[in-house]
């Protein structure tokens, strides 16, 4: 994945379609090994400058997911590419890189309230 490319996405840049055609084999071949015995799936994002990723970023994906426009599985791999210092946002981040988690709606919208409440 393209440092670029995230943060265009998180920053409401990039439609998350564009994104998902650039990261799809990626997201895929990491799934896969993370399904098969004895592998492990490494989510890859090129090197960029230091991007300090805040509430309203992670709002971005966790809308568009809920919105049905991004696939659960990116939703998990671009979860897993950022590091978050604040607890709320942490846990909101190791929810969704969670592959096993079935997200329905009312979970991704539960996502997003705690976003927005801190809580």
């Amino acid at each position: 994945m393209q440092h670029s490319s995230l943060i265009a996405f998180l920053n409401g840049e990039k439609p998350p379609d564009e994104l998902w055609q650039e990261i799809e084999t990626e997201v895929t071949a990491c799934v896969t090994a993370t399904t098969t015995l004895g592998c492990v799936g490494h989510v890859i994002i090129t090197d960029g400058p230091d991007t300090i990723i805040n509430r309203r970023h992670v709002d971005v994906l966790v809308s568009r997911l809920a919105d049905g426009i991004l696939p659960v599985q990116a939703a998990a791999y671009i979860a897993d590419a950022l590091i978050f210092a604040d607890d709320g946002v942490s846990e909101v981040l190791f929810f969704l890189s969670d592959e096993s988690a079935r997200l329905s709606r009312e979970d991704v919208r539960a996502l997003r309230s705690r976003l927005s409440t801190g809580a």
